[in-house]
């Protein structure tokens, strides 16, 4: 049986003295973890700086340190949160971001969940622990149909892939809608599971979620705003990473906006699902979204261009929105209208619907095709026959 590394190392490289005391004061509370105070040491596992307005120069440093294996996991911590302090931050490989003045609960959080993805040995083997996929939807603008396209993923993935555990993340606050496309009724959203990221094991989750008939597990989005901003800096990214423990893919209907904390989910994301319509207004949008992407630092590998709802007598072929965009359109999802209206007001997924719709067999190859599943009859049989159970 492969054990765990007792502690963690981690050295604080801070000059507010304020600062300093409240992280030495947090992290010797907490078990697992060792302050690293020789300057001889030749490795720390995490290494958390304090940067100011100019942190390009001490982050290049850092990067170069991280690549050679003196340091592990980069935390940083800074009055401030810009863009000019982030992006490279981010770049560079940090892992967490502190806003001073130090929140106790966020450094807990994240120095638990750093403890969770430390690898563990197997006699003279270290054995990564495998961590599920993300999968991020965003729309290229309002209306083009990402929720629909977020929860007929999510229920072909798990009818692809039934041994598997899926999950469905609403990351739209207010505007969230995932429970009313499946028909699901629930007082619970993520922000308690932001009350208890410390408990975020497969045990809790299960019991914690809301589960669909088709066998996923549906988180859904608050049902109002942060206006007094008491909502932690990151939860979102902090939730999805501590799911990732737990489950083997995660997708995520993303709010129709980039924030620092949606390049953060990005940047972890294994996959970045563009819906686009085949409009001019839209492909104008899927160029400017996927060139600020790009600008951020998030690999084009990444993005997968979707066009929905596709008519082939679009005035807009397929080869014109590519030479638009730049970029080639990787999937497509026929247009039909009535299905899709069908399902959203009974509250089911197409392939409940109509299994045989070219939307719904659309949504079936797609789901397939993430961890290359053979048989789209094999899987439809093991799959969607809980659909009729139900």
């Amino acid at each position: 049986m492969a054990a765990a590394k007792s502690n963690l190392s981690v050295r604080l490289a801070i000059r507010s003295n304020e600062v300093l005391r409240a992280l030495r004061e947090i992290i010797g509370r907490m078990d697992g973890f060792v302050l690293q105070e020789d300057p001889r040491a030749s490795r720390v596992d995490i290494l958390v700086l304090e940067v100011g307005n100019a942190p390009e120069q001490e982050l290049e440093t850092i990067r170069a340190l991280m690549q050679a294996g003196v340091v592990g996991s980069l935390f940083i911590t800074s009055t401030q949160a810009t863009p000019e302090i982030l992006l490279p931050a981010l770049r560079a490989g940090a892992k967490e971001f502190f806003q001073q003045p130090i929140n106790a609960q966020e450094v807990i959080t994240a120095l638990g969940q750093a403890k969770k993805l430390e690898t563990t040995t197997h006699d003279a083997e270290a054995e990564p622990l495998q961590l599920g996929k993300i999968h991020c939807v965003l729309g290229a603008k309002g209306g083009v149909g990402s929720t629909t396209f977020a929860v007929n993923l999510a229920t072909n993935l798990q009818a692809a892939l039934p041994e598997k555990l899926i999950a469905l993340v609403d990351l739209n606050r207010l505007t969230g809608e995932v429970p009313l496309f499946l028909d699901l009724e629930t007082g619970f959203n993520w922000e308690e599971i932001g009350n208890n990221l410390n408990r975020l094991d497969e045990a809790y989750l299960k019991s914690a979620l809301i589960r669909h008939a088709s066998g996923i597990y549906v988180v859904p989005a608050p049902a109002t705003l942060d206006l007094d901003g008491k909502t932690p800096a990151n939860l979102g990214a902090h939730i999805l990473s501590g799911m990732q423990s737990v489950f083997d893919h995660i997708i995520v209907d993303m709010e129709k906006r980039i924030d620092q904390e949606a390049l953060h989910i990005l940047s972890a994301a294994q996959q970045l699902y563009l819906i686009a319509n085949l409009t001019m207004p839209c492909m104008v949008s899927v160029k400017r979204l996927t060139d600020t992407l790009r600008e951020q630092g998030i690999q084009e590998s990444k993005m997968r261009v979707v066009a929905n709802r596709f008519e082939k007598k679009s005035q807009i072929d397929l080869q014109e929105a590519a030479r638009i965009i730049g970029k080639e359109i990787d999937a497509i999802i026929p247009n039909d209208y009535r299905l899709s209206m069908m399902g959203i007001n009974r509250g089911k997924p197409l392939a409940e619907v109509d299994s045989n719709s070219a939307a719904a067999m659309a949504y079936g190859e797609l789901a397939e095709s993430i961890e290359g599943v053979e048989g789209r009859q094999k899987s439809r049989r093991r799959g969607w026959g809980l659909f009729q159970r139900r």
